[in-house]
């Protein structure tokens, strides 16, 4: 079962951002989150496929992705707004030719990202007090990707990869992701006031968490797709780095382009 928030042209999406930022209360009290609706119409999913955590993780989930919307755009007003889809399990996209996928994956074809509850709330349980901080990280990692459509980042990589072999277009994937954490670095900076400090430690805890609860998924027979674990590639420490990039600098200025991207 999938709920799709579908994408609204850009006044309306962002007046519903705007409805978000006046109601949520996203306030850092002792280090967690106080978490809200993204839209007080906003239908609950379906309880047919979800399990009784999963209302709750699909409201943070939603409601720290339009945040990191909200971001890009104040940040590039020509950003324009993503759509946000749940399932639990599998759900089918055209980025996989209409197989079903497993696990939270943006798809830039649909502009689209999805959310797997079953993965986050298993996400969650290891990452114990941190989960609603995890939770809201991982939004904005999505988002982030989204953005590098936006920008035209998806698109150069997609022309650079052409005629590559296996591993040219393994390093300009793995630079992708790197970028994509630092884009997750600088809204965590921007949104510090609202989430608390982040250490750039948890960003490496995070994707190792996250690593184990996709072979897990794969072991019971969960398809994730080469290029649709946004966690596959680097090591913890550098995924770590680029987080502490882009927290450090604050704005887009300081995640560029790849190299890899050049010439």
């Amino acid at each position: 079962m999938t709920t799709t928030r579908p994408r609204s042209e850009p006044t309306a999406s962002l007046r519903l951002l705007a409805l978000a930022a006046g109601t949520l209360s996203l306030l850092a009290i002792g280090g967690a989150w106080s978490w809200g609706r993204t839209h007080p119409s906003a239908p609950p999913p379906s309880t047919e496929a979800v399990s009784a955590e999963g209302p709750a993780i699909l409201r943070r989930t939603e409601v720290a992705f339009a945040d990191a919307q909200a971001v890009w755009h104040r940040l590039d007003p020509r950003y324009g707004m993503a759509s946000v889809e749940f399932f639990t399990a599998a759900t089918p996209t055209p980025c996989a030719g209409g197989a079903a996928v497993s696990g939270p994956f943006y798809c830039p074809e649909s502009g689209a990202a999805a959310f797997d509850l079953r993965f986050l709330a298993d996400l969650g349980d290891r990452l114990q007090r941190e989960r609603d901080l995890g939770l809201a990280l991982v939004a904005a990692r999505l988002a982030a990707e989204h953005l590098q459509r936006e920008t035209g980042v998806l698109d150069a990589a997609a022309v650079r990869m052409v005629g590559q072999r296996r591993a040219g277009r393994a390093a300009i994937a793995g630079a992708i992701a790197l970028q994509a954490d630092c884009l997750a670095g600088v809204w965590a900076s921007q949104a510090e006031g609202r989430i608390g400090a982040v250490e750039p430690a948890f960003w490496g805890q995070l994707v190792w968490s996250w690593r184990n609860v996709a072979e897990a998924t794969r072991a019971a027979g969960g398809r994730t797709p080469e290029g649709f674990d946004p966690f596959a590639s680097g090591t913890r420490d550098e995924r770590a780095a680029a987080f502490a990039q882009g927290y450090a600098a604050g704005g887009l200025e300081g995640c560029p382009a790849p190299a890899e991207l050049a010439g």
